[in-house]
């Protein structure tokens, strides 16, 4: 109950802020897909269309605040589902703000890795009900955030559930990154894949050393431990970016990218101690034309793809991707995520 006179309340004041100016501006916004995809393996089979839509209300009031709102309508062209949680009122200043409903959590905001930890995985938002506020002061800044109810809307306990805590501040050439989230607990991981009911915490330094983007990081989530360092070193046209964790309850880990670009080439070549290496590269052609190529997934899976814009948000993408058939299982096929088979898909962003 007081969990429910909680919600009740954000929503009453967000309410009566707005109306105490009166001048609120209202903005709409959006994308739209209709393509067509020739593989019946894939996530589309023929032809397929999505519509999403954003409204957004914000008032500036007289004592400094401003009030917002906004309401996120998904999939309207597909198959009509919208489980109402995308929406989000804010009230904020220039070095604070509350947000309430579809919003990020503080540590998931905040918290940076270094190379491929393990043990890091902090509750990711996707469609959950949560109350956040966050504040800034000089070089530091702080988020606290509660989750309220799971992705499909069930309220899983009477209360705020798992706090969660992020910290950052800039302290001359470092940067420090605190974050903690305490244990939940309802069970809101079976709405969620990305939320994490355990307890988890992390501290996490970087800094510049000569060229090179340098960061230590430690975490650790129900008593099982990552140590991670990452680098980034650009030399000219080539950057080269490398990781590196042990990992308590499982195998030290390891990943690296060499990427090349200069003018309208741009090649990567990744690969990690999984030796699941891959090759990708892109043209841009001139006009708004962009050519992709990439051979992934170990070389399992091969694509070659053309992006056109069409100008004022309109573009035209034309895709074909050779499935090796290995245990990969999805449809986001190299770093754009193209479908298995060929696709044809024109998008509009407004």
């Amino acid at each position: 109950m007081k969990r429910i006179l909680l919600s009740s309340a954000a929503i009453v004041a967000f309410a009566g802020a707005a109306a105490a100016e009166g001048h609120t501006g209202v903005t709409f916004s959006g994308d739209a897909q209709l393509g067509y995809n020739d593989d019946a393996a894939g996530d589309n089979d023929g032809f397929y269309s999505e519509l999403d839509v954003t409204i957004g209300f914000a008032a500036e009031l007289d004592n400094g605040l401003t009030a917002a709102a906004s309401v996120d309508f998904e999939d309207l062209a597909g198959d009509g589902s919208n489980d109402g949680n995308n929406y989000e009122l804010s009230l904020t200043s220039d070095n604070a703000g509350l947000y309430y409903g579809d919003t990020n959590f503080a540590a998931q905001n905040v918290w940076v890795a270094a190379g491929p930890m393990g043990n890091d995985d902090f509750s990711e938002a996707d469609g959950e009900e949560a109350l956040r506020g966050e504040v800034s002061f000089g070089g530091v800044s702080a988020q606290v955030s509660y989750v309220l109810a799971d992705a499909d809307g069930v309220r899983a306990t009477d209360d705020l559930d798992q706090l969660s805590v992020g910290v950052s501040g800039d302290f001359g050439n470092f940067n420090v990154v605190m974050a903690y989230q305490e244990a939940a607990d309802g069970d809101y991981a079976t709405a969620n894949g990305d939320f994490n009911n355990d307890e988890v915490f992390g501290i996490s330094v970087g800094t510049t050393l000569g060229a090179a983007d340098v960061r230590l990081a430690y975490a650790e989530s129900e008593g099982d431990d990552s140590m991670g360092i990452s680098v980034s070193y650009p030399a000219g046209p080539v950057t080269v970016d490398a990781g590196y964790a042990t990992n308590s309850d499982a195998d030290d880990d390891w990943d690296l990218s060499v990427t090349y670009a200069d003018g309208p080439i741009s090649v990567t070549a990744s690969t990690d101690e999984e030796s699941d290496w891959a090759l990708e590269g892109s043209y841009d052609v001139g006009s708004g034309l962009v050519a992709y190529a990439g051979i992934v997934d170990a070389g399992d899976d091969f694509y070659v793809a053309a992006d056109y814009d069409l100008g004022s948000g309109a573009s035209l993408l034309v895709s074909f991707v050779e499935d090796g058939g290995d245990a990969n299982g999805d449809d986001e096929v190299g770093a754009n995520d193209y479908q298995i088979g060929t696709t044809v898909e024109l998008s509009f962003a407004f």
